[in-house]
């Protein structure tokens, strides 16, 4: 009975790390560690070998996603190489900061908009491009930002019901 109530709240803290990615921040790879840790206490072999494989293969990808998915749009628009990184480390500067609005839910928001407002301002003042050319280019890594965060996302979700079927199989 208690291992299944403790099963039940590890499996809900997983899904509440998956949210982390909406900040630009490794939530996924936050949940890895913790199903890492938690190995120490379920019994030998509940994660398999193919468990881990699959774990870390899409933990790979959904980072490997969200970056490629975001200079790839950019790059449709012959994007700048200033305009790619500042659209990165925008995402991660809006995400934190607008966080604390919406009740949390300001951190999305604020993902996209840092995404959009880096990438502009990548392309407009150190590409030198024109108004117009540098929205063209901040929607684009607006919309490869939200694509990659949702495969993202998705990859999360699906390891967390992953790794609650491996759990509860052996309760």
């Amino acid at each position: 009975m208690i291992s299944s109530f403790l099963a039940i709240i590890f499996c809900v803290i997983l899904f509440l790390m998956i949210f982390l990615n909406f900040l630009s921040l490794p939530g996924n790879w936050v949940m890895a560690v913790l199903v890492l840790i938690s190995a120490v206490f379920v019994p030998d072999g509940t994660y398999g070998f193919l468990y881990w494989v699959i774990l870390f293969s899409l933990l790979i990808l959904g980072e490997g996603a969200e970056f490629y998915l975001q200079i790839h749009q950019g790059k449709k628009v012959n994007a700048s190489s200033s305009s790619n990184i500042l659209g990165i480390a925008g995402a991660i500067v809006g995400g934190i900061l607008l966080m604390p609005l919406f009740l949390g839910f300001g951190a999305v928001l604020g993902t996209l908009l840092g995404a959009f407002s880096g990438a502009f301002l990548g392309e407009r003042f150190f590409a030198k491009n024109s108004t117009e050319k540098s929205l063209q280019v901040a929607k684009a890594s607006l919309m490869g930002k939200f694509l990659g965060i949702l495969i993202k996302f998705g990859f999360g979700m699906f390891l967390v019901f992953y790794t609650a079927k491996t759990l509860f199989a052996v309760l």
